[in-house]
């Protein structure tokens, strides 16, 4: 894990005071612009694209992988028996824990789960391998949520961004920015004073990886995260990873 982006989600979950317990950007640790908030529509698309992606049953046991602030978690746990949330930093985990107060939260990496061999029948993990630059760690990632998914079970890896497809993200972005500033009145950008990057996926190469390993996958696409009224609630220039055991 880098070092680096520990440091910066750590930075992030500090200066989410209470203030910002409510904001979106606890939700997708993407966008950090104050003053933005999703629309009830817009989360409920999201947790729809999971939900269908996960297969999600009442017996089901989840646990979210960079749960962050654990907006993503809450929402699902109607859908599903027994969720609980990860992430590595003790500060986002603090307002996850404020946010959720009767819901379970561990501190631990990916790539390195402090969880027995086939511990649960679902995982997610959403906004969370774009931060991930190194492809080995990536493949390494992939194999211990593999480790710990019980047989039969499923994993959704949300939100890639395709290496092809990065001019359209770029002006996809641009959009929504405009958008934004029309419709809210913004604060800060907090992803421009703490800038962290976005990994770039060549799907060739992971789809690759998983055939060489012999894991069960398949590709859907990603929840538009710019979604607004008129727009696609879906886009390719992201892509959904599923995998199964």
């Amino acid at each position: 894990m880098n070092k680096d982006i520990k440091k910066l989600f750590e930075s992030w979950g500090k200066t989410a005071n209470k203030d910002y317990i409510q904001q979106q950007w606890l939700l997708s640790k993407w966008e950090v612009i104050e003053g933005v908030v999703w629309p009830q529509e817009k989360i409920e698309i999201m947790i729809g694209s999971i939900t269908e992606g996960l297969e999600l049953k009442k017996k089901d046991h989840l646990v979210d992988l960079g749960c962050g602030g654990g907006w993503i978690l809450k929402a699902l746990l109607p859908k599903i028996k027994y969720g609980l949330g990860l992430d590595f930093s003790l500060p986002m985990l603090e307002k996850a824990k404020a946010f959720s107060p009767q819901q379970s939260f561990i501190c631990g990496e990916i790539g390195k789960l402090p969880f027995e061999n086939e511990s649960f029948d679902k995982a997610l993990s959403y906004f969370v391998f774009l931060n991930f630059m190194d492809d080995r760690f990536v493949e390494e990632a992939i194999l211990d949520i593999i480790r710990v998914l019980k047989k039969g079970g499923k994993a959704l890896i949300g939100q890639l961004p395709d290496k092809t497809q990065s001019s359209v993200y770029d002006r996809e972005r641009d959009a929504y920015f405009a958008y934004c500033q029309k419709n809210f009145k913004l604060g800060k950008s907090h992803r421009d004073i703490c800038r962290a990057p976005q990994k770039l996926f060549d799907q060739a190469n992971l789809e690759s990886f998983l055939m060489e390993n012999k894991i069960s996958y398949s590709i859907q696409k990603s929840f538009n995260p710019f979604y607004r009224d008129g727009q696609s609630k879906t886009i390719d220039w992201r892509f959904d990873l599923i995998l199964r055991k």
